[in-house]
C-alpha cells in the first residue's frame, strides 16, 4: 500500500551506546584518547548529518546537531524517504564493522503538513502544536534503541547483515601471527597497530589510531596535559553533568514554531559547544580537561577543587542563561587518585551524576543537584550551606588556630546520625547517646579557646536538632579537610 505523501519529514538521528563506548579504555595515554573520542564521535554525527542533506530532494532546513543526535527537515518524497532508509541501513552496517555492536544510530522520520497557524497536521491529527515531533520521533529512537538492546533483535539484526555480508563472515581470514591486546580498550584482534607512544610503542585498534591521531591534534590546539599533571600533586575529580528540564521544555510547554525550537537549540549547543569551552580555556586551562560538552552533557577530568569550581559555575550559567526556560543541570564528581583506571573513574562519575538526577525533596524529584564526596545536596540552597561551611572551617583553621580534629568529630557524628535514620527505616531501636558524646566533646573543645565557643555551640545544636544540617556541615569539613591536607602537602614540598 503506497504512503501518504505529506509536506514534509521531520527527520532525527540518535547515536547510541556514546557513554559506554566513550569511557571504554585503558588509562595509557587516556586524556588524549577521551578527547580523541570525544571528536570522533561528533565528526562521524556531523558526516551523517552533511551526507544526508546532500541526498535530500528539494529545500532542507537545519535545525539541529549536537550530542549525539541531530534533527532536520525536508520535503516529503518517496526519493527522500528511500534515501533515509538506506542511509540507516548503511550505517548500521558501518558501525558494525567498526564496533561490533558497541554503538548504535537510529535514522528515523516524522511526516507532517504545517498549518498556516503553526500548528502541524500529523498521522491524521490535525492542528497539533510542534512539540509532536520531538515526542513522536523519540519514541521510535527509544523503541530502536530498546531493540538493540534485546537479544533477540540482535540474533536477527546479525541474521539479516549476515545475509548482505557473507563474505565479511565466512570467508577464510588468513592472519599473521597471534591476535593482539589493544592497550587502550583491551580488545584482542589481528587488526591491532603498533603505535609509537613516545616512550613505547604498543598495539592499538586501527580505530582507536585514528582517534588518538584526532586527540593529538586537540591536543596541541587546546593544549591538553596528562591526568597527573592536571592533579598537580593532590587528587584528580571526574565531572559529569546533565541538563534537568528539557523533556518539560519540549513536551509540557513545548515550541510555537519550528523556528523557534531552533532559536533555543542553537542558544543550547552555543552555550555546551563554544562558551564553557571559553571558560574553562581562560579560567581552568591549568587546572581542566573539558573532555566533552554537548547535547546537553558535560564530562571533564581536573584538579579535584577546581572541577568542583567548574561545576558551580556551569550550574550558574545555566541557571542564569536558561531560567526562562525552566532548565537546571544536575552533576556528580568522584574523587581519585590521578592513577586510577579512567573508565572505572567514568563509571562512578555517572553514578554520582545519576544520583543528583533521582534527588528528592520529601517525596517528590526534585533534580537540580550535585553529587560530591558521596553526598547529594540541591543546588538550590544546600551547596551553598556547604561552601559556607567550608570556607568557614578551612579559614578558623589556617587563621584561627581551630583545631582540625574537630572537623573529624563532626563527620563522625554524621556518620552516626545517618546509621540512626537507616535503623529509624528498619523499625529498629535508635542510639541517641551520640548526642551526649557530642555535648560533651564540644563543651571541652570550647573551654580551651573562648573564640570557638560560638561555633561549638552552633554544632552542639545542629547535632540533636537538625540530621539533614549536620550532613551538609560534614560534608563542608570534608571539602575543608582536603583542601588543608592539600596545601599541607604543597608547603612540606617547598
Amino acid at each position: 500500500m503506497e504512503k501518504p505523501m505529506y509536506e514534509k519529514l521531520f527527520i532525527g538521528g540518535d547515536l547510541s551506546g556514546i557513554q559506554k563506548f566513550l569511557y571504554n579504555i585503558s588509562s595509557k595515554k587516556a586524556a588524549v584518547s577521551l578527547k580523541g573520542r570525544s571528536a570522533y564521535l561528533s565528526d562521524f554525527m556531523r558526516d551523517v548529518y552533511d551526507k544526508l542533506k546532500k541526498q535530500m530532494q528539494g529545500a532542507v532546513e537545519d535545525i539541529y546537531c549536537s550530542g549525539g543526535k541531530f534533527y532536520l527537515q525536508a520535503a516529503d518524497t518517496e526519493d527522500n524517504r528511500l534515501a533515509i532508509e538506506c542511509m540507516a541501513r548503511e550505517k548500521a552496517v558501518e558501525l558494525w564493522k567498526e564496533h561490533r555492536g558497541a554503538l548504535g544510530l537510529s535514522i528515523r522520520y516524522v511526516p507532517f503538513t504545517e498549518n498556516a497557524d503553526g500548528t502541524l497536521y500529523v498521522e491524521g491529527e490535525n492542528h497539533i502544536k510542534v512539540g509532536i515531533l520531538w515526542k513522536t520521533i523519540s519514541e521510535l529512537f527509544y523503541r530502536d534503541k530498546q531493540q538493540r538492546l534485546n537479544y533477540r533483535d540482535k540474533q536477527q539484526r546479525l541474521k539479516n547483515h549476515l545475509v548482505g555480508n557473507y563474505h565479511d563472515f565466512f570467508e577464510p581470514i588468513e592472519l599473521e601471527g597471534s591476535p593482539k591486546v589493544c592497550i587502550v580498550t583491551g580488545i584482542e584482534s589481528a587488526d591491532c597497530v603498533l603505535y609509537d607512544f613516545g616512550d613505547e610503542k604498543r598495539y592499538v585498534l586501527p580505530s582507536v589510531e585514528k582517534q588518538i591521531e584526532k586527540g593529538e591534534e586537540l591536543r596541541k590546539s587546546e593544549d591538553i596535559k596528562d591526568f597527573e599533571t592536571y592533579a598537580k600533586g593532590t587528587y584528580l575529580g571526574i565531572l559529569r553533568m546533565d541538563v534537568d528540564g528539557l523533556g518539560r521544555r519540549f513536551g509540557e510547554r513545548g515550541f510555537d514554531s519550528i523556528s523557534d525550537y531552533k532559536k533555543f537549540s542553537d542558544s543550547l549547543t552555543n552555550f555546551f559547544e563554544e562558551e564553557l569551552k571559553a571558560i574553562q580555556q581562560t579560567q581552568y586551562k591549568k587546572y581542566i580537561c573539558l573532555i566533552y560538552a554537548g547535547g546537553d552533557d558535560v564530562f571533564a577530568v581536573g584538579r579535584w577543587d577546581k572541577i568542583i569550581d567548574f561545576a558551580e559555575r556551569i550550574h550558574t550559567e545555566v541557571k542564569t542563561r536558561f531560567a526562562e526556560d525552566g532548565l537546571s543541570i544536575s552533576g556528580g564528581v568522584v574523587i581519585v587518585k590521578p592513577k586510577y583506571p579512567i573508565a572505572k573513574a567514568a563509571e562512578k562519575a555517572g553514578e554520582a551524576e545519576e544520583a543528583a538526577k533521582h534527588f528528592r525533596h520529601g517525596e517528590h524529584v526534585e533534580k537540580n543537584a550535585f553529587s560530591l564526596f558521596g553526598r547529594t545536596v540541591s543546588w538550590n540552597g544546600e551547596f551553598d550551606v556547604v561552601k559556607k561551611y567550608k570556607d568557614m572551617f578551612q579559614n578558623l583553621v589556617k587563621s584561627d588556630g581551630l583545631d582540625r580534629s574537630l572537623l573529624h568529630k563532626v563527620m563522625l557524628y554524621a556518620s552516626i546520625a545517618e546509621k540512626n535514620e537507616q535503623r529509624k527505616q528498619e523499625g529498629k531501636p535508635l542510639d541517641y547517646s551520640y548526642y551526649w558524646h557530642a555535648s560533651y566533646y564540644l563543651t571541652r573543645f570550647a573551654g580551651r579557646n573562648e573564640k570557638h565557643k560560638d561555633l561549638c555551640d552552633e554544632l552542639r545544636t545542629i547535632v540533636i536538632k537538625d540530621v539533614r544540617k549536620l550532613q551538609l556541615v560534614a560534608l563542608g569539613a570534608r571539602w575543608a579537610e582536603l583542601l588543608l591536607r592539600m596545601e599541607n602537602t604543597k608547603d612540606n614540598k617547598q
